[in-house]
């Protein structure tokens, strides 16, 4: 997951296990993604209730296992590029608009193309579905970004339409332009469940692999960003990366005050 899910007040662990609520301090933490994690490491997920992990190398009785630790699990699934060390990536090389900057193993794809759109809701998102998992958090929509074309835009909301076949629920990583542009056209809430935005207060160096903290002008949009989710009707999730102690504390605040859910991750590489 490169660009670098909230808080689900009021419903009670007893219900269907989609957005819990908030944990007790101290016992467990709400909300973890482990996306560099393979079947072998999924102890890592320990003391979370709700992980994003990518369900490429895990089975579903791995995630039977982690349903019996009350864990909700979300699979991670890639929808506006396509990462070539993917079983499937020679099949679909030739829909690859250009190149994923700081990321070489990555490309963007069309996702206007009905061959990807059949693709991901048809094949690949129905086999995760038949693993078990509780949702899907969904990355990329931020290729709408890159290439702002209303067919780009068209081919994001109709693989999202065809995942909702499959009855779970959907959350976008990042994507602002796009999630902005559904919530402007009242759409929203009828594609996807939630959001989730890295990077709102710490800030990453992808290439020189350097952390440290977002610029005030950029955590204010991102806040004001959150805020129009939040009215909209979306649940909200922060993913930050490295936060100091004392900015953790900050983001507990903000997170509390607002109901949202955040993970404050070791690396970007999300193990």
């Amino acid at each position: 997951m490169k660009r670098m899910l909230a808080c689900m007040l009021g419903l009670l662990l007893s219900a269907l296990p989609l957005f819990p609520s908030r944990s007790t301090p101290g016992k467990t933490r709400d909300y973890g993604v482990f996306l560099g994690l393979g079947a072998g490491q999924l102890s890592r997920t320990d003391g979370y209730r709700l992980v994003v992990i990518d369900p490429a190398g895990v089975s579903a009785q791995d995630i039977a296992w982690m349903h019996q630790d009350g864990k909700t699990v979300y699979g991670y699934l890639n929808i506006g590029s396509i990462e070539t060390y993917r079983p499937f990536y020679d099949r679909f090389k030739n829909l690859s608009l250009g190149p994923y900057e700081n990321w070489p193993d990555e490309r963007w794809v069309d996702v206007s193309s009905s061959a990807w759109q059949g693709f991901l809701t048809d094949e690949l998102g129905g086999q995760y579905a038949d693993k078990g998992l509780d949702g899907l958090f969904l990355d990329n929509a931020d290729v709408y970004d890159h290439y702002p074309a209303e067919e780009m835009f068209q081919g994001l909301c109709t693989i999202l339409k065809g995942l909702k076949r499959y009855h779970l629920p959907l959350i976008i990583n990042g994507g602002d332009t796009f999630v902005r542009k559904c919530m402007q056209e009242g759409i929203a809430r009828s594609l996807f469940d939630g959001i989730n935005q890295e990077s709102v207060f710490t800030s990453v160096d992808v290439a020189e692999r350097a952390y440290g903290n977002q610029p005030a002008s950029i955590s204010a949009y991102f806040q004001e960003y959150l805020s129009a989710a939040k009215e909209c009707g979306l649940f909200v999730y922060l993913l930050e990366y490295r936060a100091s102690k004392a900015l953790a504390k900050r983001i507990d605040a903000y997170c509390a005050t607002n109901g949202f859910l955040w993970y404050n991750a070791k690396s970007i590489e999300l193990r």
